[in-house]
């Protein structure tokens, strides 16, 4: 059970974690059209930044690849490009299917939040 919650508990899962809670009530405000409150706007973004870091990190450890020195600055600015370019570089062509993989959680969870919004105003009319 303990293998169970160290993966659990990985930066690669707490990252899809919080990309599918992040991203179906980012879905939620979207279809709404209502708009996000400044304390979720501030979580997503230094969350999401925070995980990322945390993730290059551990897998750069487990790699052996050395951190520039102020990977905060890159990763604010331009992490869409680091991402692809490390993911690959350590993995060549199943890099891509991490970042299809990412991708397709990021805009899934999307449409998740937009559907259920939409299945519980619907459950209200009636």
């Amino acid at each position: 059970m303990s293998k169970f919650f160290s993966r659990l508990l990985s930066p690669t899962a707490l990252l899809y974690i919080y990309l599918v809670l992040m991203q179906t009530a980012q879905g939620i405000y979207a279809i709404g059209k209502f708009e996000p409150p400044p304390a979720f706007s501030l979580v997503y973004s230094a969350g999401f930044l925070w995980i990322v870091g945390w993730w290059l990190l551990t897998d750069g450890r487990k790699r052996d690849i050395p951190w520039v020195y102020d990977i905060g600055l890159y990763l604010t600015i331009a992490w869409w490009f680091i991402m692809p370019y490390y993911l690959l570089k350590t993995r060549g062509a199943k890099g891509l299917l991490v970042m299809l993989a990412f991708a397709g959680t990021y805009f899934a969870a999307m449409v998740v939040g937009m559907v259920l919004y939409l299945l519980f105003t619907l459950s209200l009319l009636n």
